[in-house]
């Protein structure tokens, strides 16, 4: 019991004090896939949702692999990397940039800690695209494209955990 309390005690404090909770990607598919990865602001109106911050891998996530990334400014640690943000934050106030993490230039938390994961857009190998997740600005009310599948029969959930996100690419 006092094992199972202190990991309860662990998890809550990784989903508290998580920058944008953790994305994590399982592609089980026969088929390479690259990606846009989209984080919002939950609290703004769903015409902007700024800030708005995408990245690109640097490479392919390969069949039967798997990718969590933890926070943006620690993208470039994982494989696939994303070494680079480009953020759309004008209507905030903050001019838009794109943040090379993988130079060490950090994102400020003005722009990452109101932001949570919003859409994946999906690339395969054989030329086929899905995008899943949530409509800017809906995170609350659950509207979005969370499975989808393409012409050949690959298929992709988004699902949420807490503040956490996980796909699964069948």
């Amino acid at each position: 019991m006092k094992n199972i309390s202190l990991f309860l005690l662990l998890l809550i404090g990784t989903f508290a004090y998580a920058q944008s909770g953790n994305m994590t990607i399982y592609n089980f598919s026969t088929q390479s896939v690259t990606y846009r990865l989209v984080g919002t602001n939950d609290n703004t109106q769903p015409i902007d949702c700024q800030p708005i911050l995408e990245g690109y891998p640097a490479v392919s996530l390969a069949p039967a692999s798997t990718v969590t990334y933890t926070q943006y400014n620690t993208s470039h640690l994982v494989t696939p990397p994303i070494n680079q943000w480009n953020v759309i934050s004008d209507a905030i106030g903050i001019p838009g940039q794109t943040y090379n993490v993988s130079a060490g230039v950090t994102i400020p938390s003005v722009i990452t800690s109101p932001t949570s994961w919003q859409s994946l857009d999906l690339n395969f190998a054989n030329g086929e695209y899905m995008q899943l997740g949530r409509d800017c600005g809906y995170v609350n009310s659950h509207h979005g494209a969370f499975n989808g599948s393409t012409p050949s029969g690959i298929t992709a959930t988004w699902n949420y955990l807490g503040n956490n996100v996980v796909v699964f690419i069948n």
